[in-house]
C-alpha cells in the first residue's frame, strides 16, 4: 500500500491544513463580533422608527404645525451703510464659448 496518497504534501493541502488551523481560533470569534453588531444596529434602526412612528402619531392627533417664523424687514437705504445694505449678487460672464452664447441669446429674442 502506497502511504503517500494518504499523505500528500503538496501546496493544497499546506493550505488545507493552514486554514483548519486557523479558521476556528480567529474567523469564528470575528463573525460572531460582526454578528452582534449588525444585530445592535438593526436594534437602533428598529427604535428610531418605533419613536418616529409615536411622534409622527401625536403630531397628527394634537394637530400641531410648526410655526412659521419670518423676520422680514424692507431695506432701508442708508448713507451710512450705502451698498453694505444690499445682498451680494454673482454675474457671471460666459468667457469659452461667449460668441455661440449670444448668438443663442439672440436666437432666443
Amino acid at each position: 500500500m502506497d502511504l503517500n496518497i494518504y499523505f500528500d504534501h503538496g501546496i493544497t493541502s499546506q493550505i488545507g491544513l493552514f486554514w483548519q488551523q486557523v479558521r476556528a481560533p480567529l474567523l469564528v470569534p470575528f463573525l460572531k463580533i460582526m454578528v452582534i453588531l449588525c444585530l445592535a444596529m438593526s436594534l437602533m434602526l428598529f427604535v428610531d422608527k418605533v419613536y418616529m412612528g409615536i411622534v409622527i402619531i401625536f403630531i397628527k392627533i394634537l394637530r400641531k404645525k410648526p410655526e412659521k417664523k419670518y423676520k422680514w424687514e424692507p431695506i432701508k437705504d442708508d448713507l451710512e451703510l450705502a451698498n453694505s445694505s444690499y445682498p451680494m449678487v454673482l454675474i457671471q460672464i460666459p468667457m469659452y464659448n461667449e460668441r455661440e452664447v449670444i448668438h443663442i441669446l439672440n436666437l432666443l429674442t
